[in-house]
C-alpha cells in the first residue's frame, strides 16, 4: 500500500469517525457494531500503510547515505591515463588503478590485482594490460 492510499484510508477512518459522532440514539446496536467493525478495518490499514511508508523511507535514507558515501570516495579520485586511483597526499596516484567495468556497470570500487603481469579484477574477472601502478 503507498502513501496516498494510506491517506484515502485516513480520510475513510475520519468520516467513520464522525459518522459514529453523530450517530441517532435510535440506530439499532446491529448498524452501530457494522461502523465500528469498518472504523477498525480502515484503522487497521492506516497503520499497516503508515509501516510500510516509514520501511520505504528508511530504505530511501539509506540508499542516500550509501550514494552520498560513494559519491565522496569518488571525488576523493585521480585519473592518469584513463585509470582512476587513489589519490596521494601530493595529488598524485597512488597504488592500483580501479577495475573500470565494475565502476561503470555497479559503481564499485574495485582494486585490480597484479597477477604474473596481468592485471585482473578480482570481481569481475576483467583483464587489463599495461596498466600504471604506483608505490605508496
Amino acid at each position: 500500500m503507498d502513501i496516498m492510499t494510506g491517506l484515502a484510508t485516513a480520510s475513510q477512518a475520519i468520516k467513520l469517525a464522525n459518522d459514529l459522532r453523530g450517530i441517532d440514539k435510535a440506530m439499532d446496536a446491529a448498524e452501530f457494531k457494522l461502523k465500528i467493525a469498518d472504523l477498525t478495518i480502515a484503522l487497521s490499514d492506516i497503520k499497516m500503510a503508515l509501516s510500510e511508508a516509514k520501511e520505504e523511507i528508511s530504505a530511501k535514507e539509506a540508499e542516500i547515505t550509501d550514494l552520498k558515501a560513494r559519491f565522496k570516495q569518488t571525488t576523493e579520485l585521480v585519473e592518469y591515463e584513463g585509470y582512476k586511483y587513489d589519490k596521494g597526499a601530493d595529488e598524485k596516484p597512488r597504488g592500483a588503478p580501479y577495475c573500470q567495468v565494475c565502476e561503470q556497470k555497479s559503481g564499485l570500487l574495485i582494486h585490480l590485482a597484479d597477477f604474473r603481469n596481468v592485471q585482473n579484477c578480482p570481481s569481475c574477472n576483467s583483464k587489463y594490460s599495461n596498466v600504471a601502478f604506483f608505490g605508496y
